[in-house]
């Protein structure tokens, strides 16, 4: 298990502020935030790479905080891979073994070649290999060392979308062969996706949240957050509590509900948002609609506009002085008919309004 507790180091003007996480024997961690948000810091301050101000690191049992980088046992996979020019594949994975001060359970190179798919490439330079099999080798490096924490630097960020498809999943059956605790670091919600087991959300320098992949898409905790992982229905309101559910009034008048939070409202002048997956287009007015209930959000709106994006249309709607945007599969939205004017029916269940915190 990895212990992290209070985490901080100051690089210039940016600082990593009082970060605390706990990793689990064999979890797949994902650390997901924007550039500059301290992702990489954060990793090299685990591996040793850069010296923490102060908090401790604690990696099955034992304090590695002061310990030199090959004392640790942690394998990094940096972004940009670092392999060496002038070796092989085979040297490239080999110094991997070498750097470590501890042998034990190390794993024979050319064993660690065939578990990665890279045997028929050991005599290769790196020149001579595209971004996927640089990838793999520099992943089986890492791994040389049978490290107790893998720490992956946006380890697919370089690579076209074809190759990517095809390495994350190769990475999570890796994963689960090897079964070492793994922080992936990325700012690609499909990549998180298709690894994570949990997710942290890191805004400059801060741990803001951490939750499963669905839990951080759609219940972000701040503006900051909810705007970063996509929520395109960002509003401020009036909020009431009215038995399970928290009514919100915009300021022009439009009502949304939302379900009682389990953390108090410390402000009843909030923020809420909505993901446009979870809004739905009913054709014709509120009056076509069955009547209005608490906790079920329906407003009258107009189109304005319909984007074609591939697999669904993303449709703006105007409600009043309100923009809402509603993703729609392309088959509902053909079999709607909308075109821009028409008017149509905003419906949004209270469990899918997000009440959002301001950012600090």
């Amino acid at each position: 298990m990895l212990e992290i507790d209070k985490l901080a180091l100051s690089v210039g003007s940016f600082a990593l502020q009082d970060v605390s996480l706990a990793v689990d024997d064999g979890e797949y961690f994902v650390l997901l935030g924007p550039s500059g948000s301290g992702k990489t810091l954060f990793l090299e301050s685990l591996c040793g790479l850069a010296r923490i101000d102060s908090g401790r690191i604690v990696l099955d049992g034992i304090d590695i905080t002061k310990l030199e980088p090959r004392h640790r046992r942690i394998g990094y996979v940096p972004q940009d891979y670092a392999l060496f020019p002038h070796r092989t594949v085979r040297r490239n994975v080999a110094f991997g073994r070498r750097r470590s001060v501890d042998r034990k359970g190390e794993v024979d190179v050319d064993q660690l070649l065939e578990r990665t798919g890279i045997a028929h490439l050991a005599d290769r330079k790196p020149a001579r290999l595209s971004g996927g099999e640089k990838q793999r080798v520099a992943l089986a490096r890492a791994l040389a060392i049978t490290p107790r924490l893998l720490l992956l630097d946006e380890p697919v960020s370089a690579l076209d979308e074809l190759t990517r498809e095809e390495i994350l999943p190769y990475m999570k059956t890796l994963h689960r062969q090897i079964g070492a605790m793994t922080i992936h670091v990325c700012h690609n919600f499909s990549e998180m996706m298709a690894v994570a087991d949990r997710v942290g959300l890191i805004f400059g320098g801060k741990l803001l949240q951490v939750g499963t992949p669905r839990e951080i898409l759609e219940r972000p905790r701040t503006v900051a957050a909810a705007r970063f992982v996509g929520m395109k229905n960002i509003f401020g309101g009036q909020a009431t509590t009215y038995d399970r559910y928290v009514r919100l009034e915009t300021e022009s008048g439009e009502e949304f509900w939302a379900e009682l939070p389990d953390r108090p409202l410390l402000d009843h002048r909030r923020h809420f948002g909505v993901r446009a997956e979870h809004v739905h287009l009913v054709p014709g007015g509120a009056g076509e609609c069955v009547s209005n209930e608490i906790g079920v959000t329906r407003l009258p709106a107009v189109v304005r506009s319909a984007i074609d994006q591939g697999s669904y249309v993303s449709v703006a709607t105007t409600v009043g002085s309100l923009t809402i945007h509603a993703d729609v599969s392309r088959s509902e939205f053909l079999r709607m008919n909308l075109q821009p004017g028409d008017t149509v029916t905003v419906v949004v269940e209270a469990a899918n309004v997000c009440l959002l915190d301001s950012d600090a």
